[in-house]
Formats: structure tokens, sequence, C-alpha cells
């Protein structure tokens, strides 16, 4: 024990309470003690482990039948309900071929069952330190991609759909960061997230009907038993953007007490082309920090949080009274890196800032659990054109109250409850680009699950009534919807198969309505449609997956037809000989459709290496003009090499080496007026070393081969012939925990 942790021990020696606890051993197939095994208590948000004779213990308050999940790299999760009249022997099975993050398996899930439900898990625990964004990390699961410039900028692509229709939840809560626009990233960073969870379309009906593209679920790192503090702290370097990263963390607990705080400062310049020039103005500055604070006993669990997220965004590629499609590249880059002046905020820049409120609250009575949530966000989000006056300063707050039952009916669990949301915009100046409005939104929601043995079933429906009302084009209209869904899972030894099937709706947005107007972040005159009515989508998805010990793979084809689907296309103008003219309107029938592929292979004479590969295509096309939808991510093939090199002695400890290579396809399907995509080939490399103890060393390099792409979803694809994304970049990142 070092002097800090001596100390700490001594501050709480005198009120340290010894409760009653629970005492349970994790084993191997062999019957031997596994350390270090994640014991996951799934009401409590705790996160306990088991030392190396692997024994773990648990207070004796957890409530009856509550989920425990236990998980161990290398070794098959398994998830009990907890009993406590029964005995904690938990045996894990020993796995070569892990399909964890695409695979249909057993795992405590916030958005429903995995096994019915098309829902995809990442862990985002050193995303920090092992990818230059939280964005860069989720584009490596199949069927993902991203719309962005540079690290600054970036939002999230589900199967060709993005913006209002991949909704976006942390901790519970709805972040509504102005998400219509492109230019308005994902609204936090990675700082002190465990998981993202994701539906591909809109199965969860718990949080609303109106992802038509998916949901994307963020999830903080758990609470831990500990009396005396523990976290970390991380720096990380890129030369691509000559991005310098700190982060922090630290928990602790007491009695019934858990705490938890997190800090985050990044500041980034101006990003490198391949050809060694600079894209100006693509700097960024991030401040963020949070909190969260628990109570756990055996009948309540309340947790409150609380988080500020800071960024000052430049707007790159920027020019004004210009073609911007004829902007020579040379004019919108620099020739050198000057340390003292590019780090600096200059025009256009965008000020957002971020401040998320959340309560939540269990109560255990009779084998239901009844669960209260409240949540309060505002975003603030100020752009500046000029150096004194903002183009446009709005405040956007949204409001969420949701009550929820869980309980069991004989073999069938119902999760049922309301919800109702409340928004309003707010322009704190009389420039604007969309008006004063505000939303309510009130729904009902029922979800039945029924899962024994080999086959399973889900079923659920939702009821939505919303009203826009907006005073300055006296607008006052009511959407009301139901929207469905219906699963199905079969098992036959290593076989799994899953037909789903989901309806969603989503009300046209303020921006769809009302926009008249520079958009200077997305440069472009964006003109609404007053008369759009609810857009309505059904799809049908399947998948089916096969593993054995070494070799597994999952085939999931999808086809999704959307009706009255609001769409912003180009039109053959230009606002001042400047800005192209995009007119919101709605097609009678669209469908998307396509075929996502992964396969992951572990050669039995090289049990340390892996191979995985993931195929996404996709095709989106209006079927009443037989004509293709704007902006449709190119097709794409993604593989990953990883070897473990944990038992090895190498020096400075080399725990692994992982190569990374997307391969996009040309993108010739496209709209009109919509310029086509050339394929590119992007190849990273990351080394992660273990030289000291609780110390991670990564060191890698993006983009080796120094490509020049521009992406198709790219924001600055139309300027300069199209923008080239960063070339070749070295990062380097180091984490302690204590």
């Amino acid at each position: 024990m070092n002097k800090y942790q001596f100390f700490f021990s001594i501050l709480f020696f005198n009120s340290y309470i010894l409760f009653s606890q629970v005492q349970g051993v994790v084993l191997n197939n062999e019957q031997s003690p596994l350390d270090g095994v994640n014991i996951y208590i799934s009401e409590y948000d705790l996160l306990i482990k088991t030392g190396v004779d692997g024994v773990f213990l648990i207070s004796e308050s957890i409530p009856n039948n509550s989920y425990l999940e236990f998980y161990k790299k290398g070794y098959q999760t398994t998830i009990i309900q907890y009993n406590y009249e029964n005995e904690l022997k938990i045996v894990l099975k020993k796995l070569h071929v892990e399909l964890d993050e695409i695979g249909i398996r057993e795992s405590i899930s916030v958005l429903g069952s995995n096994k019915l439900l098309n829902i995809e898990q990442k862990s985002l625990s050193d995303n920090f330190i092992s990818y230059t964004s939280l964005v860069e990390n989720i584009n490596q699961l199949t069927g993902v991609s991203s719309i962005g410039s540079g690290l600054g900028i970036q939002k999230i692509v589900i199967r060709g759909l993005s913006g209002l229709r991949v909704v976006t939840y942390l901790n519970g809560m709805r972040i509504s960061n102005q998400e219509w626009a492109n230019d308005h990233s994902i609204g936090f960073t990675d700082l002190g997230i465990s998981k993202v969870e994701l539906i591909k379309g809109a199965s969860s009906l718990q949080f609303g009907g109106d992802a038509v593209g998916g949901i994307l679920y963020f999830s903080d790192e758990p609470f831990v038993e500990s009396t005396i503090p523990s976290g970390f702290i991380a720096t990380k370097f890129d030369n691509s953007h000559m991005l310098f990263g700190n982060q922090f963390g630290v928990k602790m607990s007491r009695n019934n007490f858990y705490f938890k705080a997190d800090g985050e400062y990044s500041q980034a310049s101006d990003y490198r082309l391949p050809d060694n020039t600079y894209l100006f103005n693509s700097r960024f500055l991030n401040k963020a920090y949070k909190f969260s604070v628990a109570y756990f006993n055996d009948k309540i669990q309340s947790i409150f949080r609380y988080q500020h997220n800071s960024d000052h965004v430049g707007i790159p590629a920027h020019a004004c009274n210009v073609d911007l499609t004829s902007v020579p590249l040379e004019s919108l880059t620099s020739s050198s890196f000057d340390l003292n002046e590019d780090y600096k905020m200059t025009r256009p820049t965008q000020y957002i800032n971020n401040h998320l409120f959340t309560l939540k609250s269990n109560y255990f009575s009779n084998q239901i659990k009844y669960s209260f949530f409240v949540g309060y966000f505002i975003n603030n989000l100020q752009e500046f054109e000029k150096w004194t006056i903002p183009a446009f300063d709005m405040d956007l707050s949204t409001t969420t109250l949701r009550f929820n039952l869980d309980f069991l009916i004989k073999k069938i669990k119902i999760n049922t409850g309301l919800q109702y949301q409340n928004q309003d915009n707010f322009n704190n100046i009389s420039s604007r680009l969309i008006p004063d409005a505000s939303s309510n939104d009130f729904g009902y929601y029922l979800t039945m699950d029924f899962n024994k043995n080999n086959f399973g079933f889900n079923s659920g429906v939702r009821f939505d009534y919303k009203n826009i009302h907006c005073k300055d084009f006296e607008y006052n209209t009511f959407f009301p919807s139901v929207n469905s869904s219906l699963g199905f899972f079969y098992k036959q030894n290593d076989h799994i198969s899953r037909i789903t099937y989901s309806s969603s709706y989503r009300a046209p947005h303020l921006s769809e309505l009302f926009s008249d107007g520079v958009h200077h972040g997305t440069m472009r005159y964006e003109i609404g449609n007053i008369s759009l009515d609810t857009e309505k989508s059904h799809q049908f998805d399947f998948k089916y997956q096969y593993s054995n010990d070494h070799i597994g793979f999952v085939v999931n084809p999808f086809v999704q037809f959307v009706n009255d689907f609001i769409s912003i296309n180009p039109v053959d103008s230009f606002y001042i000989n400047t800005y192209r003219i995009y007119n919101y309107i709605q097609y009678d029938n669209v469908q998307l459709s396509g075929l996502e592929i992964n396969f992951h292979y572990h050669p039995h004479l090289l049990h340390n290496l892996h191979f995985e590969q993931y195929y996404s295509f996709i095709n989106a096309v209006n079927i009443d003009d037989d004509v293709f939808l704007a902006f449709t991510p190119s097709n794409k093939i993604k593989t990953k090499l990883y070897l473990d090199l944990e038992n090895y002695s190498i020096p400075l400890s080399l725990n692994n080496i992982s190569i990374y290579h997307l391969y996009s396809f040309s993108q010739d399907n496209v709209a009109l007026y919509e310029p086509f995509s050339s394929a590119y080939n992007i190849v990273n490399v990351e080394l992660m070393f273990n030289p000291f103890n609780k110390t991670s060393l990564l060191i890698g390099v993006n983009n080796l081969f120094n490509e020049e792409y521009v992406p198709h979803l790219s924001r600055i694809r139309d300027v300069a012939g199209g923008v080239p994304q960063p070339g070749r970049s070295f990062n380097i990142s180091l984490k302690y925990e204590f």
C-alpha cells in the first residue's frame, strides 16, 4: 500500500461500516478459479470483480431477482437472476471466437433483449487512448458511417440514415444537440462512457417511435465498491490535428453512497492533408466535466448525474461570395503550422454549450420494478461568421419525464410505461435560421418478451401524440401515431436465427418546416416546407448466426420502406452565386435495402490471432421517380487483424498488435446534381504496451499509406472539387489507473 492509499484508508476507517455480504465464486470449465471476472449488477449500475481465488462478495441488500452479468475477455458471457437462497457458483465457458459486438447473445441491455431485437453493443472503456474520437470507434461497426470534416465535426449515419432519424440517448436522456444539421456533432465525447448500444431501425419502443434510422444509447462507466478513491489519468497526442487531449476520472463509495467524477480538456489545430498542407479553420477546443452520485439499498436505488460539454469548433472550407464548387483548394489551406496562432479560434466558428441533468430512481416491491426518470438538457448554439455579431444564437431545451414498470407474468416479461417530452427552441437575437417554437410529445408503450430454452419472441406497441406550435408562422399541428414491433428468436445447436419487424413514425422538425436562409455551417441556402406530413417507416430485419471454436459469421439482410420520406435536395441554382439552394420535399415511397455480413476466423494453430471482416451494402431508392436518394453512404468492407501477445515476454510488455483496413467502394448511385465519389483504401496500425503496472501505452499510425480520399458523406465534398480527409498521422496515448 502506497502512502496515498494509506492516507485515505485512515481517513475513512472510522466511518466505514461492514455490511452483510454474500460470497460467490467463478470457475472455468476445468473448475479452476477465474480472477478478474467482471460482475455487473444492473439494478445498481455497479461493477465488482473476482479475486485471484475466483471469489467475489456482493451485498445482501441487492434485491432478489436482480440480474448479474459475468463477463471476461475470452469467455462466454453469462447472466443469472440473483436469488439469496441459491448458491452463487458460476462456470464460464472458454471462447475462441467472440461475436460480442454484432452477434446474437446473452447480455444486459437497456434497449431490450439482444436475442429478440437487433441490438449491437460496443465497449468504449478505452476509447480515449485507442481511437482518435468516439465516432471513429463506432464507425467500425457494420452498417455504420459518419458525416463530418476531420475530428472537429462528426456524426453517426446508420444504414444510410442520419440526423433527426438517428436518436441519441445518454444515460436515459435524449440528446437534442440541433442534430438536424450536418455541422452539429454528437454533443459529447467519450468521457466516462462505458459502452454504446445500437439498434438499427425503430425497435426500441421505450425510447420513442421517431428513430426511423436507429437509436444510439450511451451508458456511463458503472460505479465501483471502493472506500478509497480509484480512477485514472490519461493523455494523448495526434499529429494530424496536432491534438493534445487529457482526461481524468475518479470513483469511490462509502456505506450505501457512490460517487464518480470525470474531466477532459482537448485542443486541436487545423488538420494536415495528404499533400502536407493544412485545412484552415478545422481547429477545435473541447472542455467537459461530469459527476454522478448514487444511493442504493434493498428497496430504492437513485442516481443523479450532471454533465457539461463545451465545444469551440471552426467551420473549415468556408468562402464568401464565390462559387464554392470552383474555388481553388489552395485558397482554403495553409502551407505551414504556426504553434502560436493555429490553436486560436477564428471565423466562422460555432460555440456550443450543453448542460445535462438527470435523476433516475428504482423501487422494488413484490417482484415489480418501478422506475422514474426525469431529465433536463439545455443546448446553446452560437454561430459566428463575423467577429462581433453571431449569425444565430439559439437555446434548445429538452425536458423528459418517464415512468416505467418491469414485471413477470409467468414466463413473459412485461415492460410498460409513460413518457412526456417538451422541447423549446428560443432565438436570443433577431437573426435566425429557424423560428421560436415548442413541441410536446406524450407517449405510452408496452413490450412483452418471452424466452424459454431455444425459442423466444418479442412484441410491443407505442402510442404517441405530438404537438408542434410556432407563433411566427401561426402553426399549431398535432401528429398522432402508432408504432409496433414483433420479433422471433430460435436456436438449434450452433445455429441462431432471428427475424424482426418494426414500424416507426417521425413528425417533421422545425428546420424542415420553417428554414429559410443561409446555413453557414453547411454552406447552403435551405428552404423549409410547411406542408410536410408525418414520415412512416416499416422495416424487416433477418439475422442468422453460426459459430464454433474457430469460425463465426453473421448474415443480416434487411429492407425498409418509408412513406412520405422527408428529403433535402439540391437544385440547379445558387443564392448570391455562392450557396447552392436546397429544398425540403417529401417522397411518397422510398426503399432502403441492404446486406450486412460479419466474419470472424480464429486459426486452430495460432490461438492468439483473430481475423474479422465486415461487409455492408446498401441501396436507397425513391420508388416513385426511380431515382437514388442523396447522401447515401458507399458500400464498405472493414477488416481487422488482431494479434494478442499478452502471454509472451516481449520488451515493454507489448500486449497486442491491431491492423484495421477500410475499403470504401465508389458511390455511383447518386441523386440529381449530387457528385459521384471515388473508391479508397485506409490502413491503420496500433501497438498496445503495458510497460508498468496499471499503465497502458498505445502507439499508432492512421492512414498508413497517406491515401488522399474524400468520403461520399464528407461535409466538404462539394467544395473545391472535394477537400480530402487527413493524411498519414501518428498518435501516442498513455493511461494510468490507480
